[in-house]
C-alpha cells in the first residue's frame, strides 16, 4: 500500500529522546511502590505488642537513637532487657505517676497534680507492658499511645539494672497539633521514697532535653508496702505524700471503741439489775398490805351484867 505525502508528514516517528523519557517514565512508575514498601520496612522501628480502645503498646527500636546533625557520633541506648515484673508491681508504677504544670484556669500551676493513668488506663496498660518488657531486646524501650475523646497521650519506658525511667512526649493533644507540650509539665511519683532523684541520665538523652522524665527504683517500690484500697488522693504530689493510718493504730483505735461499747452494756446491765429489785420490792411490800387487809378483824367479848344489890 502506497502512503501519500500528507499521511507521511502526520505519522512521525518517535525521536531518540521521547523513547527514553518514556522509558524512564514507565520504569519510575514500576519502581515507585518497591521503593516506597521499601522506605516503610527500613523507616519504621515499632513492634506492636498489644492495642485496644484505650490505646496501644509498641516495642521501639533506638539503635541508632543519638545521631542527629546536632550529635554527630551514635550514643548508645542502654536498656536491661528482657525484664519481667509483676502486674501488681506494674500497676503500682503506673498508678504512681502524676503530671503537674497543666495551665487550667482557676488552678495552680506550681501546686495542682493530676494522674497521669486513669484507673482503667492503669488496668488495660499493665498487662500489656508486662509482656513487653519480657520480649523487649536491650535495644528497644516500650511506647505507649493512649486516646481519651481525640487527646493524644503518649510516652516511653524502659528498664535499666534496677530503675525504671519514664519520658513523657505527648500529654492530651490533638491529632492535628504539631505541639507536644510538654516541657512545662513535670513529672512526679508516689511513694516519693522510691524516686531516683539522682539519676543521672544517658548521654542519648540529650537529643530529647524537651521531655519531662522521672527514674522509679523498682527495689525500693518493692520493699514498701502496698497501699490500703481506699482510694488515693490524686492531688497531692510526691514532695507531699498523704499521711496513711498504720494498721496498728487503727486495730487500737477498734479496740478501745469496742471496749467502751462493752462499759456501756455493762453499766446498762447493773442499772437494770437495780430496776428489777426495786420492783420486786414495791411488789412484796403491796402483797403484804393486801394480806393484811384480807385478815378479819377478832369481835370484842360481851361484857358481863353487873349484879344489883
Amino acid at each position: 500500500m502506497v502512503q501519500s505525502a500528507a499521511m507521511r508528514f502526520m505519522i512521525r516517528r518517535p525521536t531518540p529522546t521521547q523513547s527514553r523519557l518514556s522509558s524512564f517514565r514507565l520504569a519510575w512508575q514500576l519502581a515507585l511502590p518497591c521503593l516506597l514498601l521499601c522506605a516503610c520496612s527500613l523507616g519504621t522501628n515499632l513492634t506492636p505488642v498489644g492495642q485496644g480502645p484505650l490505646g496501644a503498646v509498641a516495642l521501639e527500636r533506638q539503635t541508632s537513637r543519638g545521631t542527629t546533625a546536632k550529635y554527630g557520633t551514635p550514643q548508645t541506648f542502654q536498656a536491661s532487657h528482657p525484664a519481667h515484673l509483676t502486674a501488681s508491681l506494674t500497676g503500682r508504677l503506673l498508678t504512681g505517676l502524676s503530671v503537674s504544670g497543666l495551665d487550667r484556669p482557676g488552678s495552680s500551676m506550681a501546686q495542682e497534680s493530676y494522674p497521669l493513668f486513669s484507673h482503667e488506663e492503669v488496668e488495660f496498660l499493665a498487662p500489656l507492658i508486662v509482656g513487653a518488657l519480657a520480649q523487649a531486646q536491650p535495644d528497644q524501650r516500650v511506647r505507649f499511645t493512649m486516646q481519651d475523646d481525640g487527646l493524644t497521650t503518649q510516652g516511653t519506658l524502659y528498664v535499666y539494672k534496677t530503675t525504671l525511667r519514664v519520658n513523657l512526649s505527648h500529654y492530651r493533644s490533638t491529632s492535628g497539633d504539631g505541639q507536644t507540650k510538654p516541657a512545662s509539665l513535670i513529672l512526679s511519683f508516689t511513694p516519693p521514697q522510691a524516686l531516683v532523684r539522682a539519676d543521672a541520665p544517658q548521654p542519648w538523652m540529650t537529643v530529647e532535653p524537651e521531655q519531662p522524665r522521672i527514674a522509679v527504683s523498682l527495689e525500693a517500690l518493692s520493699q514498701l508496702p502496698a497501699p490500703s484500697p481506699v482510694a488515693a488522693d490524686h492531688n497531692t504530689t510526691a514532695e507531699a505524700a498523704p499521711t496513711q493510718t498504720s494498721p496498728t493504730a487503727e486495730q487500737s483505735r477498734l479496740q478501745q471503741e469496742l471496749q467502751s461499747t462493752k462499759d456501756v452494756v455493762v453499766k446498762q446491765a447493773e442499772e437494770l439489775q437495780k430496776l428489777k429489785a426495786e420492783l420486786e420490792s414495791v411488789r412484796r411490800q403491796l402483797a403484804e398490805k393486801d394480806v393484811a387487809a384480807s385478815k378479819p378483824k377478832p369481835k370484842a367479848a360481851p361484857r358481863k351484867p353487873t349484879a344489883t344489890p
